[in-house]
């Protein structure tokens, strides 16, 4: 974010010092942040605005362009409001997106162009499970084949969002009959000082092994074996088995979706998150095992979606999901 890097360096930080300090936003805020300060640079240029001393008033007048005239969502604009937050300095003192014009304007775009839930209902995840246990034997199953099922195994019988199941690596995986322990070497979306989500374990699921994640887990590892060039657990099925990227983890799991019958126009990948936390609750899954496994470390969180009643035992989260679908 040059905008940002040429604010701090004008008030005497030195290039290193600055550098620091842009890290502090994650890669993918300082993309995000980055169209939306050019935006502003190009906003400020056809109005000879000094971008870096800009008053409340025309960064709010840029808001409601983008609001007008590019039709944002509240999302959005809530995105743009904190990237101008580094650059516009209110002259009362404060922050320019805790200023009382700029929470007002915010609430207005919310009550005419809400940002409501993308996922109205959830999909019954037994489907899923269901079209599952037609790909068996795992020695049997193509590589594409055996690479899909073993990724929704893990994304559903864990919670994870489809950045932590890119984290996966087998060098720092623990893999034994009965359960496979990762252990997450970098920062994910939640972590923050103080709370990092450092391990995720999943235990093998014996009654059925059909679904059961630790066998795939073990047949997938030894099958990609010869092919890695990376020591991320997912690679590409196809030549050259490059790393799986996070984009591509959730191709795999909206096609496992669509394979499954369910309309992908309508679920991405990330609704199976949702989906196995809210099959989870139905069957009475402990709220702690839930919270455990999908990383939320405020109870209040899952209560406001889904009304339960606070529940202190901790379980795995994978497997009681599986004993109760299969009661």
């Amino acid at each position: 974010m040059p905008l940002v890097r040429e604010l701090l360096t004008s008030q005497g930080l030195s290039a290193s010092a600055a550098s620091v300090i842009l890290q502090g936003w994650r890669a993918g805020t300082r993309k995000q942040y980055a169209s939306y300060l050019k935006r502003w640079e190009l906003y400020c240029g056809e109005r000879q605005i000094d971008p870096l001393s800009a008053s409340v008033i025309q960064g709010v007048n840029f808001l409601s362009e983008l609001y007008q005239k590019h039709q944002l969502s509240y999302s959005a604009l809530n995105t743009a409001r904190s990237a101008l937050s580094p650059i516009i300095v209110p002259s009362g003192g404060g922050t320019f997106g805790s200023h009382p014009l700029v929470t007002r304007f915010l609430r207005g775009v919310f009550n005419t162009r809400p940002s409501l839930p993308r996922y109205q209902e959830i999909w019954d995840i037994s489907i899923v499970f269901t079209y599952l246990k037609s790909l068996h034997p795992p020695e049997k199953l193509t590589l594409k084949d055996l690479t899909m099922k073993t990724t929704m195994l893990v994304a559903s019988l864990s919670g994870q969002r489809c950045q932590t199941i890119h984290a996966l690596d087998v060098n720092n995986m623990v893999l034994t009959k009965d359960r496979c322990t990762f252990y997450i070497q970098e920062l994910l979306k939640t972590s923050r000082p103080g709370k990092h989500f450092g391990k995720l374990e999943l235990r093998a699921y014996h009654p059925d092994k059909r679904l059961c994640v630790v066998t795939f887990l073990e047949e997938y590892v030894r099958c990609t074996k010869p092919l890695r060039g990376s020591s991320r657990l997912f690679i590409s099925y196809q030549k050259p088995h490059d790393s799986a990227t996070t984009d591509t983890v959730g191709r795999w799991l909206r096609k496992v979706l669509e394979n499954s019958g369910l309309d992908v126009r309508k679920y991405g990948a990330h609704s199976t998150r949702a989906a196995s936390t809210s099959a989870a609750k139905t069957v009475n899954i402990s709220i702690q095992s839930i919270m455990d496994a999908a990383g939320w470390s405020n109870a209040e969180t899952f209560r406001k979606f889904y009304d339960k009643p606070m529940d202190t035992e901790a379980g795995s989260f994978g497997t009681e999901l599986l004993h109760a679908i299969d009661a």
